[in-house]
């Protein structure tokens, strides 16, 4: 008898303790599986309660355009911890965004999902500058007049028996202004592919691609800002607590001073700096990158055209004034509710317009691929997709519908399969 008393005990025990672990959180998943609809069709929110001990909860929720105010706000109580949302529709392609929030022990859990309709739709509302080609052939003509002057600098403890990693520095669109980069160089004999990969937003110093690097591939990592990756971590500690973090926002009343463009004309010019080694083999380049990574690489892929494929996560930079047409612009949202004051001026306008992803997506003209998640806030569907409909070239898409503004390991694993496949089959 006490045997079972105390093996009672135990599996009571386990019952609560299994309980007490389970999180408390909203799950919403819209009706349809891959979370896009019709224009005019109705989305339900499937909603499910999870961890809560409570008998009834006070629901609330919220529906409208992703990053514009919410149209509809409305709370309701119920003893259930599943139901269903109305979500009603969209009259025009874009994507719907529902928020979901209730109390439990006096914390507050929110939780948002965001579905889709016709995406591919979705129209751009940047005008394109009559001389936008002319205006990014002349900077990149001006800054190709400067040499590269490449110094290498290894870094010993990044170093392999495969691969040797090396700091580059390189000179950008004038003299005494320089750009740099994590160089990886495979050591046995022989000439490789190369892939460039371009940097998030953000002035922290960069690790190599070091992934790729294990498949005999030459990468180059940029880095968008004038320092060495060399100096201690403090340093970089110290930008992202002083004003330079704020760099995206610089020099945007003119096209000239724009901090972009020294930016963009740093990563063409890291083209020169592959085309210049010995062991590229002179044809196989891939350009990819993430947020404003993603809108780099379709930049530099758009300006030089020896760039031969290119992979896109969740681009930033794209569709910015599409908060003036009252939907979600691009990163970093120069027209939304914080910034619109400052930034709407007819001079930020028409430098912006050179800037804008949408303007050099028109010219891709090779394959690419592209992924992305319905529920990314800092890089918003609306935005990319803006840019995406605009490209005429082969497109492979992965949509992560949960997805938010993140790099997830499908989405890398499914990036460096698909460059190292276009690879393979181009030497064949």
């Amino acid at each position: 008898m006490k045997r079972k008393v105390t093996s009672l005990l135990l599996c009571l025990f386990i019952v609560f303790y299994a309980l007490s672990q389970t999180k408390t959180s909203i799950e919403i998943t819209p009706n349809h599986s891959d979370w896009t609809y019709k224009v005019g069709e109705p989305v339900l929110f499937n909603v499910s309660l999870k961890g809560v001990s409570g008998e009834s909860y006070s629901i609330q929720y919220q529906l409208g355009p992703e990053k514009m105010p919410f149209t509809k706000s409305d709370f309701f109580i119920t003893d259930k911890t599943d139901f269903v949302i109305e979500g009603g529709t969209m009259n025009t392609p874009g994507f719907l965004r529902c928020q979901v929030s209730f109390m439990e022990n006096k914390k507050r859990f929110t939780s948002t999902v965001t579905a889709a309709f016709d995406p591919e739709e979705i129209n751009p509302t940047v005008k394109n500058p009559s001389d936008f080609n002319t205006f990014w052939k002349k900077t990149i003509s001006k800054a190709r007049e400067i040499p590269l002057d490449k110094q290498f600098t290894e870094l010993k403890d990044k170093s392999t028996a495969q691969y040797t990693v090396y700091q580059v520095s390189y000179q950008n669109h004038d003299y005494k202004n320089r750009s740099y980069a994590i160089l990886t160089i495979p050591k046995k004999e022989g000439r490789f592919p190369a892939v460039i990969r371009l940097p998030g937003a953000g002035v922290h110093p960069l690790g190599g691609n070091l992934k790729m690097a294990e498949k005999d591939i030459i990468t180059l990592d940029v880095y968008i800002h004038p320092f060495p990756m060399t100096w201690e971590r403090s340093f970089y500690d110290s930008l992202k607590n002083s004003p330079y973090i704020d760099y995206k926002f610089w020099g945007v009343n003119n096209r000239e001073t724009h901090y972009y463009k020294r930016v963009i004309t740093g990563c063409v010019k890291a083209v020169d700096v592959i085309y210049s080694l010995p062991q590229f083999d002179g044809e196989n380049l891939a350009a990819w990158g993430s947020s404003q990574g993603g809108a780099l690489s379709i930049i530099t892929t758009s300006l030089d055209k020896r760039i031969k494929w290119l992979a896109v996560l969740c681009p930033a930079m794209c569709d910015y004034t599409g908060y003036l047409y009252n939907r979600a612009g691009g990163w970093p949202h120069y027209f939304d509710k914080d910034n619109i004051e400052i930034y709407n001026k007819k001079e930020i306008l028409k430098t912006l317009s050179y800037y804008d992803v949408v303007n050099f997506a028109r010219m891709i003209s090779v394959p690419g691929f592209y992924s992305w998640g319905f529920n990314d806030a800092a890089t918003p569907p609306t935005s990319f997709y803006a840019a995406y409909n605009v490209i005429k070239a082969p497109k492979k898409v992965f949509v992560i519908p949960e997805g938010f503004h993140k790099i997830y390991t499908e989405q890398l694993e499914k990036t460096n399969s698909w460059i190292l496949q276009m690879f393979q089959e181009n030497r064949k």
